[in-house]
């Protein structure tokens, strides 16, 4: 594994490296009344590098295409070619207090960083959404005096959508660059709001939100593991990394909830405005739901030895460094796991949406009942108390809502 390059502030782009810093530790960021300022407009990507590189932008785009022609070579040759990175990422440009490195490293200059930090962007379509993030997440992150790399892992074909196995592909992936103290997966169009929400590896495994703006800052159910999740490289091996039958939309995390329990981890997750997130506003057609989701929900036991890393096949990738992340573009497949119950799910697929809409409709009739009765029992002023639709189902929500089914 290539090990994170420290260099004395020799900005040249040529110069072989120099002899180590002092080793003076980068402060560990905790300031939580500071916060972003969020630009969620769309934007393109010569803005952004310009924004982001300054005056260096230059001798970004120089070192980056000469790795790039050197990776590209490395991955014709093997699909092994952790060895063979160091001799395509050596060079470096200095950009205000950090050393980039192509596909976008980032090291601070003037002190050791206390994490090394992968982020891993599961992707699809969203290219109106990625400068935007990046734009918002590579100050977030300089800010808080870390080492990271940014990997944006692209399902490069037609199927249905399937974040967790481009989670797991991504894990396996950016470990060719270095070794990472830890792997945080990213939502495209989560950013967030403090700078206090620290995205070292401490309190692992970690999910970061505490509540978004179109759900009033709240979270849907208190075990809900989406969107921007923490975990460590030994914590993602101990319960075989994540789900590859999740295909369409929802399910997989709180199967991988149910993982990170099964191994007796506990989640930590920020306070307050500290987790806030804006949610960047879609302008895309939303990923189909996983009609198997409950069925494979309900035997995610049966699936944690037999689906995960340990089944994980897929295609040599295309891999590009470009200024700002390194894109992994991969075609993913279908993977056997356990053919029975994987029969069974697919037997199972009819009759539990039915059962589904059976609940739906039991709380709906429940609802109208329990509202009929506090309007006979507590008038006021002519109008029922508690009749307000919307609050009355959120406080009454039948846990079977947490996979939006009535979508």
């Amino acid at each position: 594994m290539r090990q994170a390059i420290r260099p004395e502030k020799d900005e040249s782009v040529d110069a072989d490296q120099p002899p180590m810093l002092e080793q003076v530790i980068c402060p560990e960021y905790h300031e939580s009344e500071r916060n972003l300022t969020i630009l969620l407009n769309v934007t393109d990507w010569k803005h952004v590098e310009d924004e982001i590189f300054e005056q260096g932008i230059v001798d970004v785009k120089k070192i980056t295409q000469e790795a790039n022609d050197t990776i590209s070579g490395i991955y014709r040759e093997t699909h092994h070619p952790a060895a063979m990175w160091n001799d395509a990422l050596w060079k470096k440009v200095r950009v205000g207090n950090y050393w980039y490195l192509p596909g976008g490293h980032w090291i601070p200059a003037d002190c050791f960083p206390r994490w090394k930090v992968a982020i891993l962007i599961p992707f699809r379509d969203r290219f109106v959404h990625l400068p935007i993030f990046l734009r918002h997440l590579v100050p977030f992150m300089k800010v808080q005096s870390l080492e990271f790399g940014i990997f944006v892992i692209e399902q490069a074909n037609d199927l249905q959508f399937n974040r967790a196995m481009l989670m797991n592909v991504g894990f396996l992936e950016s470990q060719n660059v270095t070794q990472w103290d830890c792997f945080i997966i990213h939502d495209v169009d989560h950013i967030p709001l403090n700078y206090g929400n620290y995205y070292g590896c401490g309190g692992m495994p970690r999910h970061f939100l505490s509540g978004v703006d179109r759900w009033d800052y709240k979270l849907l159910y208190n075990d809900f593991f989406g969107a921007v999740t923490g975990f460590t490289r030994d914590q993602i091996l101990s319960f075989n990394g994540f789900p590859n039958v999740y295909w369409g939309w929802g399910g997989e995390d709180d199967d991988i909830f149910k993982r990170v329990r099964s191994v007796g981890l506990t989640k930590t997750r920020p306070k307050g405005p500290v987790g806030y997130y804006n949610v960047i506003p879609h302008h895309h057609e939303s990923a189909p739901q996983n009609k198997n989701r409950l069925c494979l929900y309900g035997h995610y036991k049966q699936r944690l030895n037999t689906d995960g890393l340990n089944n994980l096949k897929y295609d040599r990738p295309s891999v590009n460094l470009l200024p700002l992340y390194t894109n992994i573009s991969v075609d993913i497949r279908h993977l056997p796991w356990n053919e029975e119950n994987w029969s069974d799910c697919r037997l199972d697929a009819a009759y539990m949406g039915m059962f589904a809409l059976f609940c739906l409709i039991s709380a709906y009739a429940t609802r109208r009942a329990i509202l009929h009765v506090r309007s006979r029992s507590y008038p006021h002023n002519g109008i029922s108390i508690g009749t307000n639709p919307r609050k009355f189902v959120t406080q009454t929500q039948s846990p079977i809502n947490r996979f939006n089914l009535s979508q």
